[in-house]
């Protein structure tokens, strides 16, 4: 009787073991998909794949090995119906598991995205570290089509555009699945996308393909170009660059960044952002709530265009760093009030703010009034240190006219 119970218990393990490659895939029967796009075609679903060429892309391949991406396009009532639909025209199953960029068209981000976050999200295979975009002016398809320069996969490019935009320039926001999923279950703050624009003859590149990219100058090349504001899962615009910036530095979403600030006897100033720090709290005056919000920000000089300056002087470093406090405060203030006129979407988080800090206040603020957003109080704060001031300390072309 033991040894029944031990043969039926070793058995059970193996079939544990054995169950586990129920699923397996073999590589050569997958088309592995870096890119997806998603477009609406009259009441139905346009998905676009760009699936990796293996062969093209393997490191002993000459240069004119050819594309080394291929897209497949598919439409159907569903999403994950498009996406099995394309085995139609790919010889291997379309994968999701590695996907760099999802791309959403204009036109289908106006009439709302939470389908497609649903279906990704319910595909085991796809996991949530990869950034999301709005084809500006555009359709998904189109985008995915277009190729590129210095990155042979142009997924990849987009990717690593955003991930060093952000880094060093600050005029987009990159955005995962985890944290737009996050956004859009948030009654309390409104998402944003980058704006993903092809600027040039896009038609052409698409016709000349791989043979673009050899130019010294491509036909049309892709660029973020500031952020979509959204009202619950529907896109209601764009804002510019400079509004990006100011809706990244309230978010606290500012690495570094590259700026200038005006000088009081004419001319400007340009500053680097070695780092910043953004803090926001709530504070209740006269029974209402005021959104604090403080900058500070680690510079250095990087370019004079201020004759009368010395910076040896500390009363010239002292008015660089007013006027760089100015700036920040400006853009932040430009931003708030555009997204207010404009779109009436609080992005920022204010309310969001407010209900972790005063619940019930923002609960009878809500009763009170349809948009709190509308009439809230803000006040900016900036606070620039210039850490460095490079070799020179005097301009030379104060010299030079002299």
């Amino acid at each position: 009787m033991k040894q029944t119970i031990h043969l039926l218990f070793v058995w059970g393990l193996i079939g544990l073991i054995l169950g586990g490659c129920w699923d397996r895939k073999e590589l050569n029967e997958l088309g592995i998909a870096i890119g997806i796009g998603v477009d609406m075609k009259g009441d139905q679903y346009q998905v676009t794949a760009q699936v990796v060429i293996p062969s093209a892309v393997a490191s002993k391949s000459s240069p004119s090995a050819g594309s080394p991406v291929v897209t497949y396009e598919a439409t159907a009532p569903t999403i994950q119906e498009a996406i099995q639909k394309m085995t139609d025209t790919s010889p291997r199953s379309i994968y999701l598991s590695h996907i760099r960029m999802l791309i959403l068209g204009e036109e289908y981000a106006r009439k709302g995205i939470s389908d497609v976050i649903e279906a990704l999200m319910r595909e085991p295979s796809t996991r949530s570290d990869f950034y999301i975009a709005i084809a500006k002016n555009n359709k998904a398809s189109t985008i995915l089509k277009i190729p590129t320069s210095l990155e042979k996969l142009p997924a990849n490019k987009m990717f690593a555009s955003l991930d060093t935009l952000t880094k060093t320039w600050a005029p987009a926001t990159k955005v995962t699945m985890d944290q737009l999923l996050s956004d859009l279950t948030n009654p309390d703050i409104q998402s944003t996308l980058p704006a993903l624009e092809a600027v040039g003859d896009i038609e052409a590149s698409i016709e000349k393909g791989e043979d673009d990219t050899k130019s010294i100058s491509p036909g049309t090349i892709l660029r973020f170009s500031g952020i979509g504001v959204f009202q619950k899962d529907r896109l209601l615009g764009w804002i510019s660059e400079q509004d990006s910036k100011g809706f990244n530095y309230i978010r606290n979403k500012v690495d570094s960044t590259t700026g200038h600030a005006d000088c009081q006897g004419g001319g400007n100033i340009a500053l680097l952002t070695l780092s910043s720090d953004t803090k926001n709290k709530v504070m209740i005056r006269d029974g209402e709530p005021v959104i604090l919000i403080s900058v500070t920000n680690n510079s250095t000089v990087r370019e004079v265009n201020c004759q009368h300056m010395k910076l040896d002087s500390m009363d010239d470093i002292k008015e660089i760093e007013a006027a760089s406090n100015e700036k920040i405060v400006e853009i932040m203030k430009h931003s708030v009030e555009t997204v207010r006129h404009q779109y009436k979407s609080d992005i920022f988080g204010f309310g969001q703010l407010i209900h972790q800090s005063k619940p019930k206040l923002w609960k009878r603020m809500k009763e009170e009034k349809e948009n709190p957003f509308m009439d809230l109080q803000i006040e900016y704060k900036a606070e620039t240190k210039i850490k460095k001031i490079g070799s020179l300390f005097e301009s030379f072309q104060k010299q030079m006219k002299e």
